[in-house]
């Protein structure tokens, strides 16, 4: 018998999420450090396998205690305790409510169960124990004309025209970004997205260093898989998005 389907699944975005996460870790640790680029690439992969090894065994485990009472309250209790790990995210979080709820159905003659409609409809709004906190992460840090950039990308068309000055500020102010939902970035492609903030980074307008910069990015951008988005853009042949010349010309804007 082969992997299941929704093993499979799992294990796909559980590779792409902790690979990001991980990268960003391990990057951030040893930015200031003499490691060489081999001995970090080595501690990476075997951070990203533990962690899908561990997550695998975990939504087994899962799936076999919520089975055992399966109630909406015991599926939302144990998947509020798997977002207390720091490897954790939203995006795996939902990938493994999936993976259980695939189990109910498919292999337990459980999916006529409250916490298999739970499950299966995990996207509702995440009511979290007032003893669970998300874990923190702090955004960028604009270094420079803040006021200069909020014109320049609503001029340019890259947030919306009535963002509060104020709003723009927070999300370039290096505090904790949880919660925030004042505005989202709007670019005529996700990897455009990615793109923009690369080279703020590259123009040294914001710092990728000792902030989880691709959680980051995703947050502002409402966008997802931001690692897989860049990797693909700068293996294509032309080495960048195509229809970027806006963004260029925003960016030579800055100061």
């Amino acid at each position: 018998m082969g992997i299941k389907p929704n093993k499979l699944e799992l294990n796909k975005i559980l590779w792409d999420e902790l690979t990001i996460s991980i990268t960003d870790y391990f990057n951030t640790r040893y930015a200031n450090t003499k490691i060489s680029d081999k001995a970090k690439n080595d501690l990476i992969k075997g951070g990203v396998s533990d962690a899908v090894v561990y997550w695998n065994l975990q939504a087994n485990k899962e799936a076999k205690t919520i089975g055992r009472n399966p109630k909406k309250e015991i599926a939302k209790k144990r998947l509020n305790i798997l977002r207390q790990r720091s490897d954790s995210n939203e995006i795996i979080i939902k990938a493994v409510a999936n993976y259980i709820a695939m189990e109910f159905e498919h292999y337990m003659n459980l999916g006529h169960t409250d916490a298999y409609a739970y499950l299966c409809d995990i996207d509702e709004p995440i009511l979290i124990d007032e003893f669970i906190t998300p874990t923190p992460f702090e955004t960028f840090k604009f270094k420079g004309d803040i006021s200069n950039f909020y014109k320049q990308c609503i001029e340019y068309e890259v947030i919306d025209s009535k963002t509060l000055l104020e709003s723009f500020k927070m999300a370039f102010d290096g505090n904790d970004l949880r919660g925030f939902n004042d505005f989202v970035f709007k670019f005529k492609q996700d990897n455009h997205c990615v793109y923009f903030f690369d080279q703020l980074n590259n123009k040294k307008l914001i710092n990728y260093k000792f902030v989880q910069n691709n959680r980051i990015i995703e947050h502002l951008g409402n966008i997802k898989n931001v690692h897989s988005k860049r990797d693909n853009y700068k293996n294509s042949k032309l080495g960048t998005p195509k229809g970027i010349d806006y963004i260029n010309e925003l960016i030579k804007s800055l100061k």
